[in-house]
């Protein structure tokens, strides 16, 4: 049976994918398979602080279990197979005490959602729901059109999310080892969790652990929840056999930890060349520079992007930090491919890949065919070399060398999406590998 949750969590504490091994934990049957953290749309208005979903099947396991957690000391199990499931009814219920219990009901921008399933779900709510905006109408039409059963808390607006995440195809996985205590209390100062950070980019296959430029350990999160760190990587082995080490570096007490498959460093919310825009969603488009980009207080840039189908204004705004220098550099004339979110007529870029560079010259006064000398300009068209007295009327061009080159560029670490994919992963039919670090 598929229970999946969703909008649990605030600004000011809880996380859902806490709640969830809650769920799994109390439930007293076995987890088959990895529990589910899918991203969604990360440009919607209304979404989650991480706008991530969570889903788990459980029943009654077979198979040679798998130890990819644990809680109080005991381990959590994962069993390849199914034998039997459990009755969805049961399990919603526990679901909703749990939810109950543990939601930030109070915060008003928490509306939870539960939906159970015995069967996963159509993927094509998925692609809708990573891609586009998704109303709690057409959730509920979809998870009745399913057979599927849900729970909602105040406007229920999470059970878009738990549908979405019970409609995750998972062709394309990364993984994240989270660790949790509870309650949180984050005694780990900066030093210390650039060092854990440091140890875990050590961990083969691991990816977005530490920005050393910026001095930021992405394995820590920024606000208030009971995630002590989540690592990320692209095997589960490494994660399991590692992980807990690291953990163990922070000298927190650890209540519990939990390997999850996610969607995230997938790109899966991004429309690649459409033939139109619309606010609120993500694309890659390919095009060449119009105008060279200039800066606006605040340390934003811009410039103006000519594709095959459309004009358009692209941004590198200062949270991408280092990145605006490279986007700076840019160039009439150069051939790119942007990443990035379709935001108030504008796409904010998150990344970007430089297919061609554009030769740009120089006008500059001609040489002296006597001396070599460069003749100096008096006026248009008038050219003197002062060592010889020749005259020259045109003017010679020099190719200006350029500070950027072709090339893939991400934005920092401590700036990127979850679901965006640093172009050092490759994914081909679904197998994800580790490739150069690009620029």
């Amino acid at each position: 049976m598929y229970i999946a949750v969703d909008d649990t969590d605030s600004r000011e504490g809880m996380c859902t994918t806490y709640l969830l091994s809650e769920i799994i934990i109390r439930s007293g049957m076995d987890l088959i398979g990895y529990p589910h953290l899918v991203r969604l749309n990360p440009a919607i208005k209304h979404k989650t602080r991480g706008n991530g979903a969570l889903c788990a099947n459980l029943g009654e396991g077979k198979g040679l279990p798998l130890k990819i957690g644990s809680f109080n000391g005991k381990d959590i199990m994962s069993y390849p197979d199914e034998e039997r499931g459990t009755k969805s009814t049961d399990l919603v219920q526990l679901a909703s005490e749990i939810v109950g219990e543990m939601a930030v009901l109070d915060e008003p921008d928490t509306n939870p959602g539960i939906v159970a399933s015995c069967n996963e779900f159509d993927p094509s709510f998925y692609w809708k729901a990573v891609r586009e905006e998704v109303s709690i109408d057409q959730a509920e039409a979809f998870i009745k059109k399913q057979g599927g059963e849900y729970r909602k808390f105040k406007n229920g607006r999470g059970i878009i999310g738990a549908a979405a995440a019970i409609s995750w195809p998972a062709k394309q996985v990364t993984y994240e080892f989270l660790a949790y205590t509870f309650p949180k209390g984050d005694h780990l100062g900066a030093d210390l969790k650039l060092r854990i950070a440091s140890m875990a980019n050590r961990i083969p296959g691991s990816f977005n652990n530490i920005d050393r430029r910026n001095n930021h350990a992405a394995i820590f999160p920024s606000e208030r929840t009971p995630v002590v760190l989540g690592i990320r990587a692209i095997k589960p082995e490494a994660l399991l056999a590692e992980g807990p080490e690291i953990v163990a570096e922070t000298g927190s007490v650890i209540e519990r930890c939990l390997l999850f498959r996610t969607n995230q460093a997938t790109d899966d919310h991004i429309i690649p060349d459409p033939a139109e825009l619309r606010n609120g969603c993500s694309y890659s488009i390919e095009g060449t520079v119009k105008v060279q980009p200039y800066s606006i207080s605040g340390g934003h840039y811009f410039a103006e992007l000519q594709s095959r189908h459309m004009e358009l204004a692209i941004a590198a705004f200062e949270p991408t930090k280092e990145f605006r220098k490279t986007f700076s550099k840019l160039a009439p004339g150069d051939n790119v491919r942007v990443f990035g979110t379709y935001k108030e007529n504008c796409l904010n870029v998150e990344k970007m890949e430089i297919k061609s560079v554009s030769d740009i010259y120089n006008r500059v006064p001609p040489e002296c065919g006597e001396c070599g000398d460069r003749m100096h300009s008096r006026g248009k068209g008038d050219y003197r070399c002062y060592r010889c007295g020749n005259k020259g009327k045109l003017a010679s061009y020099e190719l200006e060398p350029r500070e950027i080159d072709v090339g893939k560029f991400d934005v920092p670490v401590m700036s990127r999406r979850h679901l965006s994919r640093p172009f050092e992963l490759d994914f081909n039919d679904g197998v994800v590998t580790l490739s150069e670090v690009y620029a």
